[in-house]
């Protein structure tokens, strides 16, 4: 499995639930792309105004690939504010979802495997109320994103991960087939 490229979008479904990542990477239970994608790209496509107001845009729909980390990821903008080069990600939401600070703070390590230099925040824009939400990306989400790919690593080798019960459940394209159900 180390020469096998992981996405983003993979990991952070590992961030959103571990049980996710294991039935679509170990067991191959796969899913039809949903209504929250097409959300998503159409919210993506009416932010662009709102992001340009803030940030030069340096790069759309942008794949980033680490050999280093093994992981390869489609960023939906790169964004410069002075001598600063960030990820920016739009999400049809309300608020920050604690798996998207994660999955920002991996795009930033895969761009700054990207470009050489240290890139040391990364945005999320929630698209209701338009808000830019600045995530820091310092030494402890980095330990948490190298661990996490990690895990995923091990889930593909088949370590079954833990079961647990959350709010995003009801969200779950697997809730009805859950191991904790």
């Amino acid at each position: 499995m180390e020469g096998v490229l992981l996405s983003v979008r993979e990991i952070e479904e590992y961030f959103f639930c571990p049980l996710l990542f294991y039935y679509k990477n170990y067991l191959g239970i796969d899913t039809q792309e949903g209504f929250w994608a097409y959300l998503g790209k159409r919210a993506q496509e009416e932010a662009e105004e709102e992001i340009r107001k803030r940030f030069e845009i340096l790069g759309k729909e942008v794949e980033l690939r680490s050999d280093r980390l093994g992981v390869v990821g489609k960023v939906d903008f790169i964004v410069g504010r002075g001598r600063e080069i960030m990820p920016l990600e739009v999400k049809f939401s309300g608020r920050l979802r604690p798996w998207w600070k994660y999955s920002i703070s991996l795009y930033a390590m895969l761009l700054e495997d990207s470009i050489g230099r240290p890139v040391k925040s990364g945005v999320v824009l929630v698209t209701r109320g338009m808000r830019f939400i600045e995530v820091r990306v310092g030494d402890s989400e980095r330990r948490f994103v190298l661990g996490a790919i990690e895990k995923c690593r091990r889930i593909m080798e088949g370590e079954t991960p833990r079961a647990y019960r959350s709010r995003s459940c009801e969200n779950c394209d697997f809730k009805n087939r859950c191991l904790e159900i």
